[in-house]
């Protein structure tokens, strides 16, 4: 048996439900973002209560929680900031992710044992930038996106401190996720944690004196995207990242469900245990690979680590998301009327469709919807709506953090049309 250095698998989550989630799915250590000064901050997130509570259920587990402290802090927002680091006393957090030096000395002043690790947005790509972070009294760093394999391996022999890599998720097409498009065109500030996504929009060109008259910039079905990246996936790598000595390996995600989070988390863990016994061969790979391209996903790439050719960064295929299969539903309890489990409706589905099944520790499972009711009513139901409360006759031994889904055969249909 292999006697490697297996990192840590670091994942994300917007809610405690997410949290719990990924947990169960197979995760060393969860980050997670509070109600201020964070990079996700459009919805969900994490109150003080929330904090406390997610802390207890993860450290039940041995998994760790690191809050995300990583937005840009201007002069005015300083006292606001002191407040809310002043609210996190008390809690076990196992780290605070930032971005800002200055952040970094108001929180060794207020939260002196807490560990600090320094994110991507700081942008660290090279060995002097990481011994100067732990001169600083940082533990750990996040490297930037955007660089090398061969730089990825010497910063790592010569780190004094713990060192994180990206290897899966949304790519930003700013430089280590610095900008400001998106404040430009909607006011809504990325490095605040508002991004509107404004470079994966369409676009089209409208000429002076021609109003509502529309020239696409690049012409196909589908319409014009500009700053259009793929999706990093480092999974088929996975095992040169290890040999590299990474202390921790981190999924992007945390505006994702946890649909999303647990197969993403599932496959990077049974990935890494594959890694530990010898046996991440290449048809693993294949399956695992054909396992996380059940997620909602933009075509793949191997980012600035692998790639000769950086143009391979952005989609030009336009293919936008990739959505082989449906999320369609989670465990809610059991029924009393009928002693099986309730599944709360996420998204449509039908008799006769097949479920795939995804639990905790267990190979995906499927099976034919025969028959099904509302929650406490005798009467069968053909299709289940979002928001519905449903039981599916076959499910009895169901685990409570399965994940329901059927494949999205309208995807199928358009690639055939």
């Amino acid at each position: 048996m292999s006697h490697k250095k297996i990192p840590e698998l670091l994942v994300p989550a917007n809610n405690i439900q997410i949290l719990k989630y990924a947990v169960q799915y197979g995760a060393d250590a969860v980050y997670i973002g509070g109600k201020q000064f964070n990079l996700r901050s459009i919805r969900g997130n994490f109150s003080i209560e929330d904090l406390d509570a997610g802390l207890k259920y993860a450290h039940k587990k041995d998994v760790k929680v690191y809050l995300t402290l990583n937005a840009v802090v201007h002069e005015d927002e300083i006292e606001d900031l002191k407040k809310y680091i002043e609210e996190l006393k008390g809690l076990e957090l196992d780290g605070i992710i930032i971005s800002d030096m200055g952040v970094m000395t108001i929180v060794k002043k207020t939260l002196p044992a807490v560990r600090i690790h320094i994110s991507t947005q700081t942008n660290t790509t090279n060995l002097p930038a990481v011994r100067t972070a732990a001169d600083m009294g940082a533990h750990r760093v996040n490297l930037s996106r955007e660089i090398s394999y061969d730089s990825l391996k010497a910063i790592v022999s010569g780190s004094p401190i713990e060192i994180e890599a990206f290897v899966h998720g949304a790519l930003c097409i700013s430089y280590s996720g610095r900008c400001m498009l998106s404040k430009y065109m909607t006011g809504r500030d990325a490095n605040k944690g508002a991004c509107a996504h404004s470079c994966r929009w369409k676009y089209y060109l409208m000429e002076e004196e021609r109003s509502n008259c529309f020239f696409p910039v690049e012409q196909d079905q589908r319409g014009t995207y500009i700053y259009n990246s793929r999706d990093l996936c480092l999974l088929s790598k996975l095992d040169c990242i290890v040999d590299a000595g990474v202390d921790s390996i981190k999924i992007e995600g945390r505006m994702k469900t946890e649909n999303y989070v647990s197969l993403v988390t599932w496959v990077y863990r049974m990935a890494l245990d594959m890694i530990r016994k010898n046996k991440f061969s290449t048809q693993n790979k294949l399956y695992l690979m054909s396992l996380l391209d059940r997620a909602s996903h933009r075509n793949f790439t191997s980012g600035f680590m692998f790639l000769d050719d950086k143009k391979e960064l952005e989609d030009n295929d336009n293919v936008g998301y990739i959505k082989k299969y449906i999320f369609v539903g989670t465990f809610n309890g059991r029924s009393t009327f009928y002693g099986e489990p309730v599944i709360t409706v996420r998204n449509q589905f039908s008799k006769e469709q097949i479920l795939d099944i995804m639990q905790p520790g267990k190979y995906p499972e499927k099976i034919i919807i025969k028959e099904m009711f509302l929650e406490n009513h005798a009467k069968s139901i053909s299709i289940a709506n979002p928001n519905d409360r449903v039981i599916i006759k076959g499910l009895k031994n169901m685990d409570p953090f399965s994940i329901l889904r059927i494949k999205d055969i309208r995807q199928q249909s358009n690639k055939n049309t």
